[in-house]
């Protein structure tokens, strides 16, 4: 494995990254906080060294010396401090602050007869000189006959100005050393810190392998934070996954026990046609049952595949405008006479229910619910279906007057092929209240069922109005 790939390698290479951004900005700042201060100390340095000097050459200059032969002669005092002395002429328009001053002396022999960007005041300023390098220089007037323009001229102490590249050049060597002792810092840090990461991940990483073989395999919710809410996330897919494999196994008995007995059927009866068993009457009786099994294996084969394609989302659906009162009363009319040999009665509050969705699909939610309704409602009963708007969408509420849903059971009764005990014994398959909360999920909606305070049970629809589309 390449070492950067690594998070210990990552983490070194971000500390290592840091600390040069660090260095940087430290080399930044503090080299133009000296830059600052070394400008500050040569100005201060400059007006201590700048009188003895310009004392020395007007004395000189007033016992008859030439101001040239004055600077000479303390030259090499100036240069040992690090200055340099000119003698400059008035501007060529002394009212003015940037008067063009002529060298006439200078203690290094370069900027004679140039011109200086110099103004008439005393005091501590700068200049640029024809190299381009900038100077620090304090100056004080001269009168001097030999100076002419009326024998006034200016001494002139310059140091240079400090220079800010030669300042980051002379912190360097400290910066290189400062960037190896943090480099070695960061280096075990990051591997102290990778420690601490990447052990409850080599854990994760375990349990999840784990997971492959023994899929009630948990792993241990140890470390940083994050690494905690990944370990938590994938204890809770795990518990899903069990569950979603459960359930799998569930349905995969429940539906080789719902296929058993009409094949069962099927079999039993086409074998005793073949072998001739049954004779006479027999045959036209084994063959009804045989055609009665084969049609309730294809409602069952039918309503398997109409739930997979709802729950997959690939069956199209229509998205027209239909009233859902309609539909209710068209159910209510399909299950007309079921409902009379059952003893059970309808009663429907409807008020006008726009949606949009398709109108075979909503029918067949409507029917089935009402359906289940009738198959678990004593003799005598009514079912009463009431219909309204609440919240920006339709709800159709049916409720029962039977003995109720089972306890826990007001999820389990939307699963496939699951029937209650008290359901009546002609009960069909088990796929009516799946197909129906399928179509339902399938038009944006959804069903809830719960106790009524009275006694039975209620079945709550809920659809997107129509209203807004």
């Amino acid at each position: 494995m390449r070492p950067f790939r690594s998070i210990a390698g990552r983490l070194f290479l971000s500390y290592l990254a840091v600390v040069a951004i660090g260095l940087l900005v430290a080399a930044i700042t503090i080299g133009g906080l000296l830059f600052r201060y070394e400008n500050d100390v040569t100005r201060i340095r400059l007006q201590e060294l700048a009188a003895p000097l310009q004392t020395a050459i007007q004395t000189a200059v007033r016992n008859g010396q030439q101001p040239r032969d004055a600077v000479l002669a303390i030259a090499e005092q100036a240069q040992a401090a690090n200055a340099r002395l000119l003698i400059v002429s008035p501007g060529t328009n002394p009212q003015t602050s940037n008067a063009q001053r002529r060298v006439l002396v200078d203690s290094e022999g370069t900027l004679v007869n140039t011109r200086l960007p110099l103004t008439d005041a005393t005091g501590i300023g700068q200049f640029t000189d024809t190299n381009g390098e900038v100077w620090i220089f304090a100056q004080q007037q001269l009168r001097v006959a030999a100076l002419g323009a009326g024998g006034q001229g200016f001494i002139v102490v310059a140091r240079p100005r400090a220079v800010f590249a030669d300042v980051i050049k002379a912190l360097f060597p400290s910066l290189v050393i400062a960037g190896l002792v943090a480099a070695g810092f960061a280096l075990v840090v990051a591997g102290l810190l990778a420690r601490t990461i990447t052990l409850p991940l080599r854990r994760l990483v375990g349990g999840v392998r784990s997971f492959t073989s023994d899929h009630t395999a948990r792993v241990p919710l140890t470390g940083p934070s994050e690494v905690r809410e990944l370990g938590g996330a994938f204890n809770e897919m795990a518990v899903e996954i069990e569950r979603a494999r459960a359930s799998e196994q569930s349905f995969l008995a429940d539906i080789s026990h719902e296929l058993r007995t009409p094949l069962t059927s099927i079999h039993g009866f086409a074998q005793a046609i073949v072998e001739g068993e049954a004779r006479d009457d027999g045959i036209p009786r084994a063959a009804l049952i045989i055609q009665r099994e084969s049609r309730r294996l294809v409602r069952m084969v039918e309503g398997l595949l109409q739930v997979a394609k709802l729950e997959a989302g690939v069956q199209r659906l229509a998205r027209d405008a239909v009233s859902a009162s309609d539909l209710l009363q068209g159910a209510v009319a399909a299950l007309d006479v079921q409902a009379r040999e059952a003893g059970v009665a309808f009663d429907v509050r409807s008020d006008p229910l726009p949606v949009v969705g398709d109108a075979d699909r909503l029918s067949q939610l409507f029917i089935n619910v009402l359906d289940n309704a009738v198959q678990h409602s004593p003799r005598g009963t009514t079912v009463t279906v009431d219909g309204s708007q609440q919240d920006g969408e339709v709800v159709v509420r049916v409720r029962d007057q039977g003995t109720g849903l089972q306890p826990g059971s007001e999820r389990r009764l939307f699963a496939r092929f699951w029937r209650g005990d008290n359901a009546a014994a002609r009960s069909g398959a088990g796929l009516g209240l799946a197909i129906a909360q399928a179509i339902a999920q399938a038009h944006g909606g959804s069903i809830e069922a719960h106790n009524a305070p009275g006694g039975g049970a209620e079945f709550a629809i809920h659809l997107p109005t129509g209203a807004s589309s």
